[in-house]
């Protein structure tokens, strides 16, 4: 998609593209509602609601989803004895939080379905199977009796959603998703569920093929593309991830709710300048005000942009405008980050790291305690650094390995507290005695901190394993070799051990000929033997 093309079109008016065709037919209209294409599907039902009681059933729903729950009921009301709208009307009923009247009134839906009529089982259980507040067991006691009449795609599918909202039921959605595959209707939409599944189970491979397939069985259905997009950005294939999100933009409504997702994604994609443009065309518009969650892609695209003045104030704006239950952690780390590149407000930073750490309910917390980490290391505030990195190994997570040990050892011996640098290598060393890295670090932390004069050779056996452990011919071993080399000729000059000197000498210079350390203890070595 040219990007150029697409702003061009982007804000006229939210104009639809020639995809975006007004359905002729209440099914194309349902088609629309199930791709999540409110705005059209409201545009393709209007005209078919007042001498249809199904079109007036969707058409609230369309505007349930834009969230326009008001004009929802009073459209529901227009057919007060049809079942559909009975349904529709229990949903706003949830909405209110008026769950044990939007039962009774599901109950009395439910129990208008005939001997060959099934629609009002699978109404009522949709009302709750896409609402808050009720009981999906009973919407999935409904669906088994409307498939008991007759044997419907749409109701396994539903019935699978239904499942997912249960305490381990992922395995019986998956099944209903698997029936709902044989109906050529709901083909697609059941491999874009099944994709979700595996998705929230983070199989993303498994989910790619899935939402893959969805988009193949139906080229004009947006949803598997904005799941790509997202599956793509997990296993780090940022490229695809954007062009899938520009395919779901081209399929969507182009609502302010698509934009922001497509914005969302870009930053996602890493693709910045983009994400700050999308999004600042809707706040001009005034869109932010509306939604202020607007604001944290906006500073979190700064931020990275490294307009650090714009990102603070746009993120002053979230949190002044944002409701507090919608803060999530990464609000307060970014803030903190974005704070320690004011050296005036560097040390607030801590307050908004500890505040965003509380936040966060995962249980491995390594990921956030890094990412802080990284971010005093880059600032050269090895002490606060290294107490983030202390903390990625005592959280003990599966994925800790020898490098979180390097870097908590590294930022000790940066701020010379040489003493803790060493238990951290020490400990780095027993659990990985094949990692050259640890040796030459703990080398170093004894020669700086132990041995400045290169007297007591404190820093020799962790060298000369580092020595054991490694290819010397690696032209990149290079200036490590030179201070290895370096160190151990001085220390054995200065400890008698004239020989081993030498050989060091001979080393060094061999790597390094014009090294001044080499040729002067070389010099003094010979003027001594004569």
């Amino acid at each position: 998609m040219n990007m150029n093309n697409w702003k061009g079109i982007l804000f006229a008016g939210m104009v639809f593209t020639t995809q975006m065709v007004k359905a002729q037919t209440v099914e194309e209209g349902i088609k629309l509602y199930n791709y999540e294409r409110y705005t059209s599907a409201k545009q393709a039902l209007q005209a078919l609601a007042p001498s249809n009681p199904v079109a007036n059933y969707y058409l609230g729903l369309a505007e349930i989803g834009l969230e326009n729950y008001a004009e929802a009921k009073t459209i529901f009301q227009k057919y007060p004895e049809d079942p559909a709208n009975n349904a529709g009307l229990a949903r706003v009923l949830f909405h209110e939080n008026k769950s044990a009247e939007a039962m009774s009134m599901l109950t009395k839906v439910a129990s208008k379905a005939k001997k060959k009529d099934w629609a009002p089982f699978k109404y009522a259980a949709d009302a709750i199977t896409y609402s808050e507040g009720g009981d999906p067991n009973v919407a999935i006691d409904w669906y088994k009796k409307a498939n008991a009449v007759e044997v419907n795609g749409g109701t396994y599918v539903a019935m699978g959603d239904a499942y997912r909202k249960t305490q381990g039921g992922g395995g019986n959605a998956m099944t209903n998703y698997e029936y709902a595959e044989e109906f050529a209707p709901v083909k697609s939409m059941a491999n874009y569920k099944m994709g979700n599944l595996w998705y929230a189970a983070r199989i993303y491979d498994s989910a790619l093929v899935k939402y893959n397939r969805s988009s193949e069985l139906d080229t004009v259905n947006p949803l598997p593309y904005k799941a790509l997009a997202d599956a793509y950005y997990r296993i780090s294939k940022f490229k695809l991830a954007k062009e899938k999100i520009e395919k779901y933009i081209d399929r969507s409504d182009k609502t302010i709710v698509d934009l922001i997702e497509y914005a969302n994604t870009l930053f996602l994609a890493q693709d910045y300048p983009n994400a700050i443009s999308t999004i600042n065309q809707l706040v001009n518009k005034g869109e932010a005000d509306k939604r202020p969650y607007m604001y944290r892609v906006l500073g979190y695209s700064q931020f990275e942009t490294k307009d650090y003045g714009n990102a603070l104030q746009n993120m002053d704006k979230f949190f002044a405008k944002i409701e507090p239950k919608k803060i999530i952690p990464s609000d307060y780390t970014y803030y903190g980050k974005i704070l320690m590149t004011d050296s005036n407000k560097r040390a607030q930073a801590a307050t908004y790291f500890d505040k965003g750490i509380a936040l966060d309910t995962t249980k491995d917390k390594a990921p956030l305690y890094k990412q802080l980490a990284e971010s005093y290391y880059k600032l050269n505030m090895y002490p606060m650094a290294a107490s983030y990195y202390l903390k990625v190994i005592e959280s003990n997570t599966p994925t800790l390995n020898a490098l979180d040990y390097w870097y908590c050892g590294a930022m000790y011996y940066y701020e010379k507290n040489y003493t803790s640098a060493d238990s951290i290598f020490k400990i780095m060393n027993d659990k990985y005695p094949s990692e050259p890295s640890g040796f030459y670090m703990r080398g170093n932390v004894a020669a700086a901190g132990f041995d400045k004069e290169y007297t007591n050779g404190a820093a020799t056996e962790y060298y000369t394993k580092w020595l054991g452990l490694i290819n010397i011919e690696d032209p990149k071993k290079k200036d490590n070799l030179i201070k290895v080399y370096t160190y151990l000729a001085l220390v054995s000059y200065n400890t008698a051990k004239k020989e081993d000197s030498r050989m060091y000498c001979q080393k060094l210079l061999a790597i390094d000929p014009t090294n001044t350390n080499g040729l002067n203890t070389l010099k003094y070595l010979d003027t001594k033997s004569k």
